[in-house]
């Protein structure tokens, strides 16, 4: 893929987020995908992903996803996005700057590592 197809696959991805599209976000994702976030998170496969994503959309809501940058080698990548949600418990709004590893194959992800601060979310 293109830097300029990179960068629409991944804004697209973005947007399904905002909307809370769980198909056009697992659609996104290679069967033997893997995940790994701060906390100790380590999904792999999509149905993983897909069962890890519903449950954060029944915690979470007003999510907003500002891509920033993108570097790209072959088929690896690095991103920075701003992410933004509300809390559904307590309506508590709160964001944070992430940094993404990521590996494509065949316009699928493979791998996403996530880089933030978790104490921005506390």
């Amino acid at each position: 893929m293109t830097r300029d197809e990179v960068w629409a696959f991944l804004q697209a991805r973005a947007r399904a987020w905002e909307t809370g599209d769980l198909e056009a976000i697992a659609a996104g994702y290679a069967p033997d995908v893997v995940l790994i976030a701060p906390g100790g998170i380590r999904l792999e496969g999509i149905e993983a992903l897909r069962e890890n994503n519903a449950r954060y959309f029944a915690e979470y809501t007003d999510i907003r996803v500002k891509l920033k940058r993108v570097v790209l080698d072959g088929d690896e990548g690095a991103l920075e996005w701003t992410w933004s949600e509300t809390r559904r418990a307590d309506g508590r709004r709160r964001s944070v700057d992430d940094a993404i590893v990521f590996m494509l194959r065949d316009r699928k992800i493979v791998y996403w590592r996530e880089y933030f601060d978790t104490a921005e979310l506390a």
